[in-house]
């Protein structure tokens, strides 16, 4: 018994395959790059300040919504 494609498949693979193939390899390398500079110990002054400053934005939000929440709670 031997194996057949199917009829009427060209072999090719769709726009959404290769762009989904597309974007897996540009994530996997992007954790490479981060994984080569995470063992080199290689953080750029940048990348530390944008950390502080996504977390200072984090704990704002997280407070405005808790005042938010309870401003409603008490329907003022």
């Amino acid at each position: 018994m031997h194996a057949t494609r199917a009829e009427g498949g060209s072999g090719k693979l769709s726009h959404g395959a290769l762009a989904a193939a597309i974007l897996a390899g540009l994530i996997a390398l992007g954790c490479l790059v981060w994984g080569v500079f995470r063992l080199g110990a290689f953080e750029p002054d940048w990348l530390l300040r944008l950390r502080h400053s996504l977390a200072e934005a984090g704990f704002r939000a997280s407070a405005t919504w808790a005042e938010f929440s309870d401003w409603i709670r008490l329907g003022q």
